[in-house]
């Protein structure tokens, strides 16, 4: 998988979907929207893009592949920045790092950083930033340990 986005709950997942078409011209048809049980009832050609629902305060689930990438020549942190803009979302998605519950929030502004989220929750929590983020000036910031520096 190329793509592995959560985006808040709180936004519709239609507008999540009508942000990546309006943004990189994704045909509507190709980007399904719903539980996965339901996927093989889907009327359309087949997807490209995956909205399923999550548990938590992120639980929207973007899972797309390099047929995404081949289109939009954008990569996961540009396409979560782009559609966080135009739907006024926040997205979390893989930092990239060893340390599994450090991600990156993006704000509904664009603006990102890392954060930690609480590895004791199943679902997907922001326990605090490790640098601040321009979009989330309330967050707490805590430097993360040396080991975990960029």
């Amino acid at each position: 998988m190329t793509y592995g986005i959560y985006f808040d709950s709180e936004t519709p997942a239609e507008d999540l979907r009508q942000a990546l078409h309006a943004v990189y011209n994704v045909p509507l048809e190709l980007i399904y929207v719903g539980p996965y049980e339901l996927l093989n009832d889907y009327p359309g050609p087949d997807p490209i893009v995956l909205i399923t629902p999550a548990e938590g305060r992120f639980g929207h689930e973007l899972s797309a592949g390099d047929k995404l990438r081949e289109l939009t020549k954008a990569s996961e942190l540009e396409l979560a920045q782009a559609i966080c803009r135009v739907a006024r979302s926040w997205a979390l998605l893989d930092d990239g790092s060893v340390a599994p519950d450090y991600w990156y929030l993006v704000a509904a502004d664009g603006s990102y950083g890392r954060v930690q989220t609480d590895p004791d929750r199943d679902e997907l929590s922001v326990l605090y930033a490790l640098e601040p983020i321009a979009g989330e000036p309330d967050l707490p910031v805590v430097s993360p340990p040396d080991w975990a520096q960029h």
